[in-house]
């Protein structure tokens, strides 16, 4: 298993928001050339793993320096000095990259052994007090034994660079121009014994939508009691969101705070529309509009989701199909007059994972939509445009939330 299936380097650049603007060091811009990549290793010589043990502190360290060093473009130098780690805010180490011109940059280096989202908000919230071990101005970086999705969030958000044992890796710093960033693993080599690893299935669904659609604060029975749910299964998926750092909880356990739009975007890591449920695909000869035009009149249960539903709500791109729940898709195409069609289908009818998609529908323009939550979800995990207009959806949400949260 190599360290890391991709590497890229970029090397002064002036603005990493316009890659138009550079600095030559050498004649190295961008490289992906075997002597600036990852050294293809095998897992267990890179962190001893043997037994599926996880790496010590003192592995960690050596590899992400070692990855470093073997990722910075040619010219490139790299010392590494080791810290005591004590104190309120103990560091681990300081680490200088060093240009052709010889222009440096000094990072204040913390080693997390297992690190989730919730350690790490506090860690990198101490980083600006580490940086004051260092002379001059330091930046942060966290080595970890391995950094999941939502770890990598929290620290791009705050602008922390970041390696991990199993060759993920983004470092960067305005001055001398550097960009290093690299892909290792995406799961975790050394799980730890947690209850629920994932938002699939229909109890993680359920608990979903109702922490989302309902607005904090709420204790746990009376929540699980609204989502139809039982208290074990909300309390696997808050505890899930809490590692992720997406909510907080009160004295008694139950939720105070909730970054909805960010467990949106969590679950839409493990559910997808088209994965998750079974859809299928029809054609109403006449157009889409004759389509919603039927819908409108439709006497059985149904919910509009992903581009059609978000346009009623919010200005995105004109819908070029129908994407709708039913409860059976075969007597709902018949009602609607709809022609099975795998090629130019204007009209997805999708059986849900759960009921859930019918609850707390809204009448839009005389079409039943789903949820805005489910909707975003549905977007998010969409092809084509969809995902941005997920996120474009998602603002609207921000800005209208007494619209859709009770």
């Amino acid at each position: 298993m190599p360290f890391g299936r991709e590497s890229q380097a970029i090397a002064g650049v002036a603005s990493f928001h316009d890659l138009s603007c550079f600095m030559l060091y050498g004649t190295v811009l961008i490289s992906k050339h075997p002597s600036n990549a990852f050294t293809a290793r095998p897992l267990n010589e890179q962190t001893n793993m043997t037994g599926n043990a996880p790496p010590t502190t003192a592995q960690i360290a050596n590899d992400a320096r070692g990855a470093i060093r073997r990722a910075l473009p040619k010219g490139w130098d790299l010392t590494w000095e080791r810290r005591a780690g004590s104190g309120p805010t103990p560091t681990s180490a300081v680490m200088t990259v060093s240009a052709p011109d010889r222009e440096k940059a000094t990072f204040v280096v913390k080693v997390m052994r297992s690190p989730n989202a919730q350690t790490l908000v506090p860690a990198v919230d101490q980083m600006g007090r580490l940086a004051e071990i260092a002379e001059g101005k330091a930046l942060p970086l966290i080595v970890a034994g391995y950094l999941g999705p939502r770890s990598k969030e929290v620290l791009i958000e705050r602008d922390i660079s970041y390696a991990d044992a199993t060759g993920n890796l983004r470092l960067s710093t305005p001055r001398p121009g550097l960009f290093l960033n690299t892909v290792g693993a995406t799961k975790d080599p050394w799980p730890e014994d947690r209850p629920l690893r994932s938002l699939r299935g229909r109890g993680a669904g359920r608990a979903i939508r109702a922490l989302v659609d309902f607005q904090p604060p709420y204790g746990v029975r009376d929540l699980a009691s609204r989502a139809g749910i039982s208290p074990a299964t909300l309390s696997r998926t808050i505890d899930l969101l809490e590692n992720d750092a997406l909510l907080t909880r009160d004295d008694r356990g139950g939720v105070a705070n909730l970054d909805w739009a960010g467990t949106i975007r969590r679950w839409s890591r493990d559910y997808e529309l088209r994965r998750s449920n079974s859809v299928t695909g029809y054609l109403e000869p006449r157009g889409l509009s004759t389509v919603i035009d039927k819908l409108r009149g439709f006497n059985r249960r149904y919910a509009v989701t992903t581009s059609l539903a978000a346009q009623s709500f919010a200005p995105v791109a004109p819908s070029r199909s129908a994407v709708f729940y039913v409860e059976d898709s075969l007597e709902a195409a018949d009602k609607l007059g709809l022609r099975p069609s795998e090629v130019g289908a204007n009209a997805y009818l999708v059986e849900p994972y759960d009921p859930v998609v019918f609850e707390r529908t809204m009448l839009r323009d005389g079409l039943v939509t789903a949820s805005p939550s489910q909707v975003a979800a549905d977007l998010l995990t969409g092809p084509g445009r969809e995902p941005s207009e997920g996120e474009e959806f998602l603002d609207w949400m921000k800005s209208n939330q007494d619209a859709w949260r009770t």
